[in-house]
């Protein structure tokens, strides 16, 4: 009964742990009034989640997820469909050789994290190595016939130097930018410099396909596609991970074997290098390109398993689960423990509260509390209370001037000249 419930919730992108299972049991237990002595609380331990396992070893197993966004999440059966029903027309008749797909991905300096041997006991061991976690932009593009175009090499940089392009895989070209992304300028030199003659030398109906972000596509290179009988399609939005051949098949390889050599070097380098030196990466992108002999198997893995080549739509409705191609409702596949499980740990969105952030004028050096901060609100608030006056009494200290009264005005008629007020009594005063 649980292992149908673990893969089902597996299924619906909600997958359990072992802690979650040992929750799951305990709420099963409370629910049919069932006490187990041997479980402290009524909740099962950590050998019975392992021993679980074991049992069904042949339906379960414990393995590393992968988070996705609830926008890739969304792809249905009608997003796969429309797009297929758009695609097939545009590809039928076309060879393999013909049909291109281009990505762009970048290789970071940082070779991560890796198993070490190390004393026993030791919690947090330590790799001195230098890093910044800078990246280089590279546009990969290869056809269903599993032959990869030359590499595009976009720098993060305002100049270009000679030494920054010696060295690397053969025909590969090298470009900079500000951002060291590729916008519009970069993706239109890519296409007219580099693949333009290799689709030019096509016989027949070439097919671009890519992603639909703004800075890979111009108005410029769909005019290119237009006069070279190049058809130019863009994939779903969030739907890379399971339309583009690259990204299914393709870009795992070259993480993991770039991450090997990048290890390499930085042992050579004494760890001491923080960022790859410009004028070493084609070198170690040409020794990346060499250890890749299963790029053509990749690449044509790629086009059949997001169903292009050959053109098959149920290959990749086939990888959609099962929540988003089906019309049966959850409460009839999962029990209400499994579903109240679901609501309360993992369907259960808490809001966060915007609050409004006042700026402290905190001298540089000096440490502030919450409680700093509660007798500053305190101080700032009587401070903005408006001053009572009481009615005939001044207060001392007050720093507002007082209007000077003036004298009154004495009547003179017929006299032109200032009159001496001392000679009209006190009353005047």
């Amino acid at each position: 009964m649980f292992v149908g419930y673990a893969v089902t919730m597996s299924t619906y992108g909600f997958p359990v742990t072992k802690f979650d299972l040992r929750c799951v049991a305990k709420m099963y237990l409370d629910r049919i009034g069932r006490s187990v002595h041997y479980f402290k609380n009524n909740i099962p331990g950590p050998d019975w989640a392992a021993n679980f396992l074991k049992r069904h070893k042949s339906v379960l197993s414990e393995r590393t997820s992968k988070s996705i966004s609830y926008a890739r999440a969304a792809n249905n059966e009608d997003t796969i469909n429309n797009y297929f029903n758009h695609i097939e027309s545009q590809l039928a008749d076309v060879p393999p050789s013909n049909i291109w797909n281009y990505d762009e991905t970048n290789l970071s300096d940082d070779p991560g994290s890796r198993k070490v041997i190390t004393r026993r006991g030791t919690k947090y061991p330590e790799e001195i190595r230098n890093s910044s976690k800078s990246n280089i932009s590279i546009m990969f593009c290869g056809n269903a016939e599993g032959v990869l175009a030359p590499l595009y090499v976009n720098y993060k940089s305002e100049q270009m130097w000679d030494s920054w392009v010696e060295g690397g895989p053969e025909d590969c070209r090298y470009n900079r930018s500000n951002s060291g992304w590729f916008d519009g300028k970069v993706f239109e030199d890519w296409f007219t410099t580099l693949m333009l003659p290799i689709l030019k030398a096509q016989e027949g109906v070439k097919v671009m396909i890519g992603d639909n972000l703004s800075s890979h596509i111009s108005l410029e290179v769909l005019k290119q596609c237009e006069e070279h009988n190049i058809k130019f399609i863009a994939l779903p939005p969030n739907s890379t991970h399971m339309l583009q051949p690259l990204d299914v098949a393709v870009f795992r390889s070259v993480k993991y074997k770039w991450k090997s050599i990048l290890q390499c070097w930085k042992l050579q380098s004494s760890h001491r290098a923080s960022t790859i030196p410009k004028e070493r990466f084609p070198y170690l992108l040409k020794e990346l390109m060499t250890a890749l002999s299963s790029m053509p198997v990749n690449l044509k893995s790629g086009f059949r398993k997001t169903g292009l080549y050959p053109l098959d739509r149920n290959v990749v409705l086939r990888r959609l689960p099962s929540y988003v191609n089906s019309s049966d409702s959850i409460t009839s596949v999962v029990t209400d423990v499994f579903m109240s499980f679901l609501e309360n740990t993992r369907l259960k969105v808490t809001e966060t509260r915007t609050q409004r952030k006042r700026k402290l004028n905190v001298p540089p050096g000096k440490s502030i509390s919450a409680k700093d901060v509660e007798v500053l609100k305190k101080v700032k608030k009587e401070e903005s209370k408006p001053e009572k006056k009481e009615k005939g009494s001044l207060k001392l200290g007050n720093t507002r001037k007082m209007k000077s009264q003036k004298p009154p005005k004495i009547p003179t008629a017929g006299c032109s000249r200032k009159p001496d007020l001392n000679s009209f009594g006190s009353k005047f005063l």
